[in-house]
């Protein structure tokens, strides 16, 4: 059985209370990937390593 289906089977034998804090957890941690990669982005057109999408466009 591959990981990703033994935890979806734990998941779903979670008893509610476990649920909600699982959930929580998981949401916590995808908000927290996202925010990381949009900082990264930031930093990287901060960096000047971005193109005005305009721009790009033109080049095509």
């Amino acid at each position: 059985m591959s990981t990703v289906l033994e935890i979806e089977d734990a998941v779903a034998k979670l008893a509610e209370p476990e649920f909600q804090t699982f959930a929580a957890w998981f949401d916590q941690t995808r908000a927290s990937s996202v925010d990381d990669a949009f900082e990264s982005a930031i930093r990287y057109h901060k960096a000047g390593k971005t193109i005005a999408l305009n721009k790009s466009l033109r080049r095509q």
